[in-house]
């Protein structure tokens, strides 16, 4: 996903990954080479890298996805050839076999990403087998939700009938892996005592909403819609002061 301006970020559903939860009871054995799955987990959130929900589900840490995000930007869009390269360097296996290995999807660039990102994250030597099966089990999980906590979360099947139970809404939209949102959040005490008391505030991970994106017709985050008797009335994309947040509202003090 790429940055619209320094202002916002694009929203769409080019996810390296699609889900929270990994089954961690297959192939448990640590037969033909492989680590075990429930191991691996436990190393990776003994790291700091995966944490697991109240809910059993599981997601990957802000700290970790930071270190990701930097391999994410320098290898997804790479040339072939230097993907070739750094997998005959990292795996020490020949250029050729890299090549194989590339074709017949045995190792993808997000495996590449995500076993560099480990790598530096950890900062330590992981046996083989446990760092190719801690790459597994990450691809396989998303981020922490980026909607702070301070805001109601909602979601595709939610948002509609929060917006039509009060009669004022400021919905607050975000994106992971998004510098802007980030900027926002550092606002966002400021943001809701700005706000009138009888607005209902959420938030929804535009990500992970597409019926929502389709119905407001929002591309990017962070973005700010008001919502008066359950009609969409006004929004506002990219960063936003805590003032120009309250002006949507002006019209209540």
């Amino acid at each position: 996903m790429t940055a619209e301006t320094n202002d916002a970020h694009m929203i769409d559903d080019d996810h390296d990954r699609d889900r929270d939860h990994v089954d961690t009871n297959t192939d448990t054995t640590g037969t033909g080479g492989q680590a075990e799955p429930e191991a691996a987990l436990n190393k990776l959130i003994q790291c700091d890298i995966v944490i697991e929900n109240d809910d059993g589900t599981l997601a990957t840490t802000t700290e970790y996805e930071d270190i990701r995000r930097i391999y994410h930007d320098t290898y997804m869009d790479a040339p072939r050839e230097r993907i070739i390269t750094t997998m005959a360097d990292v795996f020490d296996i020949e250029e050729s076999n890299a090549v194989t290995q590339l074709e017949e999807d045995i190792v993808s660039r997000a495996d590449v990403i995500s076993y560099l990102a480990i790598d530096s994250y950890i900062d330590a030597t992981l046996d083989p087998a446990m760092h190719a099966m801690m790459v597994e089990i990450v691809n396989r999980v998303d981020p922490e939700s980026p909607v702070p906590d301070e805001v109601i979360e909602l979601t595709d099947e939610s948002y509609s009938s929060f917006v039509t139970e009060h009669s004022e809404v400021l919905m607050t939209v975000w994106k992971r892996r998004c510098d802007p949102c980030r900027a926002v959040k550092s606002d966002l005490d400021s943001m809701l005592e700005s706000i009138p008391s009888n607005v209902a505030i959420a938030g929804i991970d535009g990500e992970n909403a597409p019926s929502f994106r389709r119905e407001t017709e929002i591309t990017a985050a962070p973005a700010f819609i008001r919502y008066q008797k359950g009609n969409q009335c006004d929004v506002k994309t990219g960063r936003q002061s805590p003032d120009a947040v309250a002006d949507m509202f002006d019209d209540l003090s």
